[in-house]
Parts: C-alpha cells; structure tokens; sequence
C-alpha cells in the first residue's frame, strides 16, 4: 500500500478513528497495523522480520548478563549476515565469476530465488543500532516485546525511514498510553503529509519519465544532455524520497509519535559535511555514530580520520545497492569529505576565514557544490560504470551556454526555485501558519479544495514506487 493510494487512506482512517478514542489499547492496534501493513506489500516477508526481531529481543536481554555479553557479537553478525544474504548474495557471486571465472551450478538458480524483503535495510539498522546502543549503556532495552515490536514495525517509517533508535521512539511508545492527540497535531500532521504528496505527485513521478528518457539514450547522450539528466534526476531523487519522510513524520505526528526529521534542504548546502547534516540525516547519523566513530572517529591521528571517513562513505554507498556503481558514489562522497577536511586547514588564514563566512561566497559554494552533488548521482543512477564514466567524460566538455539553452534547463531553474521555496516555508511555517489563519475561511477553503483537485489529478497518471523501496 502505497501512502497515496485509496487503499492506505482507507487502513489509516480505520485505524485512526479506535487509536484516538481507545488509548489504552493503542499498543496492540500499532502491532497489528504494522503487521497488516507490512504483508499487504508483496515483498514482506513477516515471519523472517518476526523472528529477527524476537532474536534480537532475546539477546539483547542475555548480553545484559556479563557471562552472556559475548551474545552481543551473535546478535550483529546475525543480523549482518541476514542482510547480506538476501542483498549481497547474487552481487558477491557474479564478482567471483567475473574474477575467478568460476561457476557455481547452483548459482543462477539460487540468485532467482532470492527476493529482497522490504525494508530490511532499514530495520536491520535498527536492530544494529538497539544492539550497541544498550552495549554502550546509552539506552536499556525495554523488558516488553510489544514495545520493541512496535517501535521497529512502526507502519510510517517501516519502509523508507527515517531510521530510528531505541531510545527516541521507545521511551514516546511508553506514554501513548497517556498521550493526548489534538486537533493541532492532527492539523499539522495532515499539512505534512500533503507537502508529501506534493513532492511525490505532482514533482518526482512527474520528473521520472523525463529522468528515464535520458538515462535510456545512454551512450547517445550528449554532454548538455548528461547535466540535464544528472539535475533531472537530482531533484527527482530528493522529491521522491524526502516525500516519504514528509508523509511518515506526518503520520506519526496524528498517532502521536515523532520521527526524527529526514531532509533539510541538502542542494543549499556549501560543503560536503554540510549536505550529509541535512540529506539523509538519519542514515548519515548512523554511519556516524556507529561505523565512522565506531572504528575511531577523529580520535587516532589524521590519517586513520581520513581512512575512517572513506570507508564509511563506501558503507554508505554499499547499503544503498549491491552495485560497484553504488561503491563508486559512496568513494565519490567520502573522498568530497576528505577533500573538505584538508580545505579547513586553510582557515587559519584569517582573510580565508573572512572570505567564507560572506554571503557572496556561500552562494558561489552552494552553486559549485550543487553541481557537483548532481554530477554525483550519475554514478548513483546509471545501469553501469562504463555509462556513469562516459557521462562523466561528456560533462567535462559540454559547454555552459548550451547547457543554459537547452529546453529542459527552464524546468531545472524552476525545480531549484521550489527547492529554495520549500526552505523558506519549513523555516517560517509557524509565522505563515498564524498569518495562514486570519485569511478568511471562503478563500483557505478554496485553496484546499484546489489543492486536494490537482492531486487527485495527478494521481490518474502512472503508479510510481517510492524510489528508496528498492533499497
């Protein structure tokens, strides 16, 4: 079921209606929701969820006991290995026929059989995360199964993310029971997850045929026409998947529960460490807090800095595909941080440091930074490194003034225009929101039934898949 279709809306108003009235049972109705929610999909395997997480319940629990504290490394290897099987298999063994040249019999039938659960990416993080948090003792596991359930099930960011910990949802799971839902949160909750559909419908399914014409001429591409397609798709990957985000905050906020924010508007970003604060936000925390501090951080001279921040990045970019294109883009962005790292040195130069703290240069930053986050996703998109470096080649020489001509650079202008637009509106919506309620009721009516016609509108065209479900 997808956020925007009749079928959802339906599950939801359903569940909504008893979840406000009875409290004390709100536990049970989000364990049974997820659990609807979760097979209606065609890829949910509910039984291999269930018993990764009553496994990770369990040892969680054993590994509080110092005899059993070596349980924690079965829990991660476990839950690593689960992910990798479904993930990585077919992936680890077309590279050691293309190395090796050797072939297992049992190999294509094997990698046919295999289909990705949905969401696993995202609730085997989860479990990861549960699992050290409590080693670390910055949290303590929750003695009810019910709760742990519920807060890695959590129909809203099930899916897609964001991706949550323990001890943000857990402890907000804990007084639902008391939680008093108004017509404020609801109001709020529904305007977010319009601004979802907004950018879902209306922006990124319509920007993927457009996206996809361009990919499709691969190596016909001309140099004009890569920039186009890597802008294209820049905006349509962040509209797709922020929309999500959007509509699951939106969500959890009429159940009363908050989820952590996803996006902050990453292409107004003027560096490398800036984007990763605000795209992704969850993920980028994660590899943080657990791969890039867990192997030393910033704590063990320069160099291993250096060599932390590359292999999180490639982490990064191997949890997003089993494709060496995936790799690449993870390398990419870590070798950017890098990069930025050494740059800040130069900020011991007062004049330097006076120069980057003005206005004219961070536009100029965010400009540059923009089109190389763009030029970035070419290797996130293409179908293989051959296409992503032929791109990349004809990038290199396409000239600034046709690339400024071209038809599609209007629409490009226009998306980045949006995207400054939707800053400004997350920024000030409280103020907008007061000024939005003196305006007479006649004309709000009509705006919303003219937004709530437009979508229904776009709705009749294609059925697009949130892009991050593949993942």
């Amino acid at each position: 079921m997808f956020f925007y279709s009749p079928n959802f809306l339906i599950f939801f108003l359903v569940l909504l209606l008893p979840y406000l009235w009875l409290r004390k049972q709100r536990l049970w109705l989000l364990a049974a929701a997820n659990a609807i929610f979760y097979v209606a999909h065609p890829e949910g395997f509910l039984v291999l969820f269930l018993a990764a997480a009553v496994l990770t319940f369990v040892i969680v629990h054993l590994m509080t006991i110092p005899r059993w504290r070596w349980l924690f490394w079965v829990g991660i290897v476990l839950n690593v290995l689960n992910l990798a099987f479904f993930k990585y298999t077919l992936f680890v063994l077309d590279n050691l026929k293309l190395w090796t040249g050797f072939h297992f019999a049992a190999a294509d039938s094997i990698a046919a059989s295999i289909v990705l659960p949905l969401g696993i990416s995202f609730y085997t993080f989860e479990f990861i995360s549960y699992l050290i948090d409590v080693r670390r003792g910055h949290s303590q596991p929750t003695r009810s199964f019910l709760k742990f359930w519920v807060f890695v099930s959590m129909f809203p960011h099930l899916i897609a993310g964001p991706i949550m910990r323990g001890d943000e949802l857990i402890p907000q799971l804990d007084k639902l029971s008391d939680k008093k839902i108004t017509w404020d949160d609801i109001r709020y909750g529904v305007y977010l997850f319009i601004i979802g559909m907004i950018k879902k419908i209306i922006i990124a399914d319509q920007l993927s045929p457009v996206v996809k014409e361009f990919f499709d001429k691969g190596s016909h591409l001309t140099g004009t026409e890569s920039w186009m397609a890597a802008y294209t798709f820049s905006f349509y990957i962040y509209n797709d998947f922020s929309a999500y985000s959007d509509m699951a905050i939106g969500l959890g906020i009429m159940m009363g529960v908050r989820f952590a924010d996803n996006f902050k508007s990453p292409y107004l970003s003027s560096n490398p460490s800036e984007f990763w604060r605000r795209w992704h936000i969850t993920l980028s925390r994660w590899i943080r807090d657990y791969i890039y501090i867990g192997l030393g951080g910033n704590r063990k001279g320069p160099f291993r800095l250096y060599l932390n921040l590359m292999i999180a990045m490639l982490i990064s970019g191997l949890w997003h595909g089993a494709m060496w294109t995936f790799v690449i883009w993870g390398g990419i962005h870590g070798l950017l941080q890098v990069i930025h790292r050494l740059s800040l040195g130069l900020n011991r130069f007062r004049w330097i440091a006076a120069v980057r703290e003005s206005l004219v240069y961070r536009i100029l930053a965010i400009f540059v930074f923009f089109n190389v986050v763009s030029w970035t996703w070419v290797f996130f998109h293409a179908s293989s490194i051959d296409m992503a470096l032929d791109m990349t080649w004809k990038m290199l020489h396409a000239h600034a003034d046709n690339v400024v001509r071209h038809p599609t650079f209007p629409l490009v202008l226009l998306l980045f225009l949006v995207h400054v637009a939707e800053y400004l509106l997350r920024k000030h919506e409280s103020s907008i929101g007061q000024v939005w309620r003196h305006v007479p009721f006649p004309l709000r009516s009509s705006a919303y039934l003219l937004i709530t016609l437009t979508l229904i509108y776009y709705l009749q065209g294609g059925n697009y898949a949130f892009i991050y479900f593949q993942f």
